[in-house]
């Protein structure tokens, strides 16, 4: 499969996964501009919207940096298959094939793309082996260097009409044709959470935040190289428009249902950071309690407060996310935080149809309860914590998290 610029001068393959087999016909969707190909033995290919094609020129694919022209995105809530996935538990033998990328699909190509040193490096002794030169050795200072160095790579940034900032996006940064496609959602609220912790969390659905409204947007184009972010002068405004919803219930405005996603996207970070330092503060206070054994210190009350800390701790995670062992037993008790936060999102999250007066009440007991617990987590983490470790510190008790690294005489 190949392209011309030139009238057939010079023809360019295009890659894009397009396997490399006999073609037996190209059609052109003219409605989604889509090019659609039927090879000999393996299916159809088509290559979703190929218009930034026509604004190809052999003065384009010379310039640093090519930004094209954004087709309008289409505004809804994507289908959510039970099961999750295309096929959900189809198996399979149930055929699907993937739909395009949702919401604003942003094209652009870069002439050279941008290497790190190590890339940089390797090339130019790749060209001195192939004419049978000698290496040279680059040097420790160089090879650290080159190991701190990070990973080239394009930033995209999506502004409203009033430029207020939306989104960041992040891109390949390697030679040739590249697309990101932006979800129409602002960025997640969910607090930093290490890999592989098992903690659980109160999640929104494809991992993004709340999702902008119909309207104007604009995206830049910069490069990201050796940690120093340089804007390309590049920008290109498109519409994000509302499919037509003809015959739905009459519900919320989007601009109310908006106002209630982020509502609800900033309570349920707020509670899953929660949760986290509780976590973590709970790591701290059993810390405490193993280096007041291996300690000489001769007060008893120290012990005490620690074991009440942990106790006050563990009520307040239960406040979070409920007793486990309770709800283990099917057992309801006490409604908690993120339980409320799921029936309010629950109803909301994948429809235009907006909050009904359950939804609400739902997000108001659950932000009441949160700045409630936050009260009490805060004079813990912020007074309790830190003048019990003190206390250690004075005492000369082993080092444990959070506290300041020891001094040596």
């Amino acid at each position: 499969m190949f392209f011309t610029i030139d009238g057939g001068k010079k023809w360019i393959e295009l890659s894009g996964k397009a396997p490399n087999i006999s073609w037996r016909d190209l059609a052109i969707q003219t409605r989604e501009n889509d090019l659609v190909g039927a090879t000999f033995g393996r299916g159809f290919w088509i290559l979703d919207d190929y218009t930034p094609l026509r604004h190809v020129s052999e003065e384009s694919l010379e310039q640093e940096a090519q930004l094209f022209p954004v087709r309008t995105a289409k505004w809804y809530i994507e289908r959510s298959p039970l099961g999750g996935g295309p096929k959900a538990n189809q198996g399979e033998a149930f055929f699907t094939a993937p739909n395009p990328p949702f919401g604003a699909v942003i094209t652009y190509h870069l002439a050279e793309g941008y290497q790190t040193r190590k890339q940089k490096r390797t090339k130019e002794e790749k060209k001195i082996i192939k004419e049978g030169g000698d290496t040279p050795t680059p040097g420790w200072d160089a090879l650290i260097e080159e190991d701190l160095e990070p990973k080239p790579e394009i930033v995209l940034t999506v502004r409203d009409a009033d430029g207020e900032l939306v989104r960041r996006l992040t891109g390949p940064a390697e030679k040739g044709f590249h697309r990101v496609a932006w979800d129409l959602r602002y960025p997640s609220t969910r607090p930093w959470t290490p890999p592989r912790t098992g903690q659980p969390e109160f999640r929104r659905r494809g991992g993004g935040g709340p999702m902008a409204l119909p309207g104007t947007y604009s995206v830049q184009l910069a490069k990201r190289v050796d940690g120093k972010l340089v804007d390309l002068g590049l920008s290109e405004t498109f519409r994000v428009e509302r499919i037509n919803d003809d015959g739905a219930l009459k519900g919320a405005s989007i601009e109310e249902s908006t106002e209630f996603a982020h509502r609800l996207a900033k309570a349920s970070g707020a509670v899953s950071a929660a949760g986290r330092k509780i976590s973590e503060t709970l790591q701290r206070v059993q810390a405490i309690q193993q280096v007041l054994t291996r300690s000489t210190i001769d007060d008893p009350a120290l012990d005490d407060q620690a074991r009440d800390l942990e106790r006050r701790l563990k009520l307040l995670n239960d406040e979070i996310g409920g007793n486990e062992k309770r709800d283990m037993a099917n057992d309801p008790g006490p409604v908690s935080i993120q339980a409320r936060l799921f029936v309010a999102q629950i109803g909301t999250g994948g429809s235009t149809y907006g909050p009904t007066p359950t939804h609400l009440m739902c997000l108001e007991i659950a932000e009441k309860k949160y700045a409630e617990l936050k009260r009490e987590l805060n004079a813990i983490t912020e007074k309790e914590v830190p003048a019990l470790e003190a206390a250690l510190e004075a005492a000369g008790a082993p080092w444990s998290p959070g506290r300041a690294i020891p001094e040596v005489d």
